[in-house]
């Protein structure tokens, strides 16, 4: 490791390079620059075009000045890779947005040699950021401005990499005053002290795919750690092992031992496959993701002379029912306004009128005390009428009501009275917002959910808001009419008259999830969609008409054969 590079004495090769595109692998360099710096002064350069494996893009050219002709004669990276690693030989790497640099010649270290280029790698845009917050930007053009130097950046590797290693030069002094003496010094004054760690985990991630999908990392022991999903898999797991990672705070990357991938043609079928296996796994470092999914329901004994308005986690037997809710610090925060609100009865106990318990709401006159008889029935009846209809689309009284109350304890200064209220204002938007969510979806009989990627076929048919079965195919599964048989099969099963007469409403906790990331997708996505009006063949012969255009399948090879 070069962590005990002297930043006075030591050598640094800042580097810089031109790329067809910004992904390590299908993406290729076209030219490489690098500047030698050995005791703070320039000693050396290297410089060289490329031959890269595709075309140059329009946009590249026009970016850089390199075309396919500038580099016809140049040599392949296999051979570049080796003369720079010969340039730099045991000198500490210096690039501006190290990631983007560093994760193509890691990624061509590690072709050749099975690992990447040694750490700690210096990154002037992380330390310029840390050295000179007052700056509103940093990229290269501003920080040569800012320190006088004699390059030009002009998104041509030599001339960037000039400019890379002149301003290293200006901020090696810098960090001198600041009591930073070595290469790891600076690395951990930039956030980056675990690269050294990290990178060599590079390689976890060299046989991923430039594919969307899911990715699984897994500690030593075997155990998941964490789960999450990407449109491009080798780039995003790639990413995790050049972010900032401080010592004092615990990252996957760090403990990953193993990176599992499951591919996705579907991006609905990434999220929910990461939602079930989040769910199966419960990673350490999926926390956030699992937060605020539990599942609630508001009760109101209706067999009761006085009923009472209560929050369970399971849904009730008996009584009305509202919801499902997904989230029940919302449900119970919002069942306590009301209360108040609506003046009702604060506990759920059985009213005998004898053996009266002590009760601090009687005492203090917080609650309608019919168990005293100071309320009528008929009254108490009128009160829980008035509180269900803020759930029939009326919680904007209720919700002027809670808001006004929150204003005038903050002119009272009564600050957490007005915090009381503003949680319920913000528990009341929560609850009608999933309580909406979960209406519209269980009202609609069914969907089918149509994705095509290159040649995949993914359909989703979903009953009442839920994935009821998720068909994947391809292009030529659709012209053999092998698709067809498995969607007609599938559809007559998940829209039978039988499960169609089942409670949309009755759901576990994973249904609900799952209907709510179908909802999510649905708006952010507004997928090509075949509504279920009924007749399961007519939804079959709907989508099949769909996904024979999105798979460019003549609909004659599908017709069947004619009589002779």
């Amino acid at each position: 490791m070069l962590g005990p590079t002297s930043l006075t004495d030591g050598e640094f090769v800042a580097v810089d390079i031109e790329t067809t595109g910004c992904r390590p692998g299908s993406s290729g360099i076209i030219e490489i620059g690098a500047v030698l710096v050995r005791a703070g002064a320039i000693e050396d350069v290297f410089q060289t075009l490329v031959r890269p494996p595709e075309p140059i893009p329009h946009s590249i050219r026009d970016l850089t000045g390199i075309d396919d002709e500038m580099v016809a004669d140049a040599p392949p990276i296999e051979h570049v890779i080796k003369d720079f690693r010969d340039f730099t030989g045991r000198a500490v790497l210096v690039a501006h947005n190290h990631r983007f640099d560093m994760g193509f010649l890691d990624f061509e270290a590690e072709r050749a040699w099975g690992v990447p280029f040694p750490r700690p790698v210096l990154d002037t845009l992380a330390l310029a950021r840390r050295l000179h917050p007052e700056l509103d930007r940093h990229n290269l053009r501003v920080l040569a401005s800012y320190y006088g130097v004699d390059a030009v950046p002009n998104h041509r590797a030599p001339a960037d990499a000039l400019a890379t290693a002149q301003i290293l030069q200006r901020m090696l002094p810098e960090l001198n005053t600041r009591g930073l003496m070595t290469a790891e010094d600076a690395s951990r004054f930039c956030g980056l002290a675990r690269q050294g760690v990290l990178a060599s985990k590079l390689v976890l991630a060299t046989h991923l795919p430039d594919a969307p999908g899911v990715y699984i990392f897994r500690d030593a022991s075997g155990r998941v750690i964490y789960i999450g999903r990407a449109k491009d898999l080798r780039m995003r797991v790639r990413g995790f092992f050049y972010g900032p990672c401080e010592l004092e705070h615990p990252h996957p990357a760090a403990e990953a031992a193993c990176v599992q991938h499951i591919v996705c043609a579907s991006d609905l079928d990434a999220m929910l496959t990461e939602s079930r296996m989040i769910t199966r796994y419960h990673p350490k470092y999926n926390k956030d993701h699992q937060r605020g999914h539990a599942i609630a329901y508001l009760r109101v004994d209706d067999r009761s002379a006085y009923p009472s308005l209560t929050v369970m986690t399971t849904r009730p037997k008996t009584g009305i029912a509202i919801g499902p809710l997904t989230n029940v610090w919302a449900a119970e925060t919002l069942v306590a306004a009301m209360k108040e609100r609506f003046g009702l009865r604060r506990c759920a106990r059985r009213i005998t009128g004898t053996n009266l318990a002590p009760c601090e709401h009687r005492t203090n006159g917080t609650c309608p005390s019919p168990c005293l008889g100071t309320i009528t029935p008929a009254e108490y009846r009128r009160r829980v009428q008035a509180a269900l209809e803020v759930f029939d689309n009326d919680s904007a009284r209720l919700r002027a009501a809670l808001q006004t109350l929150r204003e005038q304890a903050a002119m009272d200064l009564k600050y957490e009275e007005a915090i009381i209220h503003r949680d319920a204002v913000r528990a009341l938007d929560r609850t009608m917002s999933s309580l909406s969510v979960v209406r519209n979806a269980t009202a609609e009989p069914g969907v089918a959910i149509i994705e095509t990627r290159d040649d995949a076929v993914v359909v989703h048919l979903i009953r009442h808001g839920k994935v009821a079965s998720t068909l994947r195919s391809n292009r030529q599964s659709v012209t053999a009419g092998d698709f067809e048989v498995a969607l007609r099969r599938a559809a007559t099963r998940v829209y039978s008259d039988e499960r169609m007469a089942e409670d949309p409403s009755d759901m576990s906790h994973e249904d609900l999830k799952e209907l709510f990331i179908v909802d999510t997708f649905r708006r952010q996505h507004m997928p090509l969609e075949v509504p279920f009006t009924g007749a399961p063949e007519d939804l079959v012969h709907q989508v099949l008409a769909h996904v024979r255009v999105r798979s460019r399948v003549p609909r004659k090879l599908h017709a069947a054969a004619s009589a002779r």
